[in-house]
């Protein structure tokens, strides 16, 4: 079905160097920011127009992750069965209608489902990324390229708010939307003209020859990955980093804009200088992978983090704290995720290099609907005190390594890591 739709597009088939197929990966997995980190600034304003609170519309960005979490789990064995692109096509179509209904919304329900819907096609057009990179790769290459890809993702976050904040001085906070839908209409364009499909025909048709078909060939995948026991270690380590990093996405507008009064126009500056330190970090793993394997650099830098997390919330809880000083902390603690994410995505691929679609499914739900749940929860435990905030970012934190230690046995070589 997909196939012959898509037939002239598929038959396209760019030869890409590692560099270039990260630059446009990059690009495709940025929509996930893009929609989380652009109305940020904005949240004050649609709480406003559609008469909700400000911590209502905070709420919208956990629902988003476990709506695209959502359409991760659908979309990725769709891929393995009809391949990367068009799976990824449907998903940007829906996407832009999604946007484009948010733009005219009026009541805080309609926006939660329309922003929901959105979300699922959000997740199907990224889950391919992933999958298109085992599809190509594997091991040490495998996470210098998904490090060259995060590094051009990140550079979404760092700009979104501000794109944001812009839009406001324009206009009014639907123009957002109008933006989120051009950047998919952007995207589809992107994947016609310059991406491949990588997972072959061959492979696609094999399981139809052995008669799995669609949600037969989902649960034999997923039950595969499931009862891996260090395979789930992975990812459950990763939901739990991805759980900090969402905690200070949600919290970040109560903590800069109304503990520390700060106004929508300067919200992207400060929120930036954290996500700088991501990509510091990024470009920091890319040259210690030179020398070690993901996971030993993994090891060092989640005891790190661990460590900076529990005095950043010893800060705040005996004093009355400087936020310059909150945000060095943040800089080092959310920032190092920059090595953590593109390392702990390679180690789990690794073990499943002929399921890659699904794999990816299941990484890209943990990393952002189980992460998306902590993010909720987090919002509901909102009580107004900066303590509960660095209390649960250093309890994921340190879930995310003792899951890593004992879990995933991240200090025992990977049965098929040839690195």
């Amino acid at each position: 079905m997909f196939g012959g739709l898509l037939s002239a597009s598929l038959s396209r088939q760019p030869r890409l160097s590692p560099r270039e197929l990260a630059i446009w990966l990059g690009a495709l997995i940025a929509l996930t920011p893009f929609a989380v980190d652009t109305y940020l600034p904005s949240v004050p304003a649609i709480a406003e127009s559609l008469s909700a609170s400000v911590n209502q519309i905070s709420l919208t960005v956990p629902l988003f992750l476990l709506g695209f979490g959502l359409g991760q789990l659908l979309g990725g064995p769709l891929s393995d069965q009809f391949g990367r692109k068009p799976v990824a096509f449907v998903g940007l179509g829906t996407f832009m209608l999604a946007s484009l209904m948010l733009a005219q919304t009026q009541t805080l329900e309609v926006f939660y489902a329309w922003r929901l819907v959105q979300a699922l096609g959000g997740g199907f057009a990224t889950v391919v990324s992933a999958a298109m990179v085992r599809d190509l790769f594997s091991g040490r290459e495998s996470a210098r390229v998904f490090s060259m890809i995060a590094l051009v993702m990140l550079v979404a976050p760092l700009i979104a708010p501000g794109v944001g904040a812009l839009w406001l001085m324009v206009g009014q906070w639907p123009l957002i939307f109008g933006f989120l839908s051009a950047y998919a209409l952007f995207l589809v364009w992107m994947l016609w003209q310059k991406l491949p499909e990588t997972r072959p025909v061959e492979v696609r048709n094999k399981a139809k020859a052995n008669g799995d078909w669609l949600v037969g060939q989902a649960l034999k995948s997923y039950g595969r990955i499931l009862t891996h026991r260090r395979a789930v270690g992975f990812l459950v380590a990763q939901g739990f980093a991805s759980g900090s990093l969402f905690v200070y996405i949600t919290q970040s507008p109560f903590v800069l804009m109304e503990v520390y009064g700060l106004s929508a126009q300067r919200f992207p500056l400060y929120f930036g200088l954290v996500v700088l330190g991501v990509m510091l970090f990024n470009r920091a793993n890319l040259f210690f992978l030179r020398f070690y394997s993901p996971r030993q650099i993994l090891i060092r830098v989640l005891a790190v983090q661990a460590a900076l997390a529990g005095t950043l919330w010893g800060y705040v809880a005996l004093g009355t704290p400087e936020l310059l000083v909150i945000l060095v902390f943040l800089f080092f603690v959310i920032g190092v995720l920059g090595a953590v994410t593109p390392n702990m995505q390679a180690s789990f691929m690794r073990f499943f290099p002929d399921v890659s679609g699904s794999a990816s499914a299941l990484m890209g739900t943990t990393m952002f609907a189980f992460g998306g749940s902590l993010g909720l929860l987090m919002g509901r435990l909102h009580d107004g005190q900066l303590t509960t905030t660095f209390v649960g970012l250093w309890a994921m934190i340190l879930l995310s390594g003792l899951a890593f230690l004992f879990w995933a046995k991240g200090y025992q070589p990977i049965k098929t890591d040839h690195i």
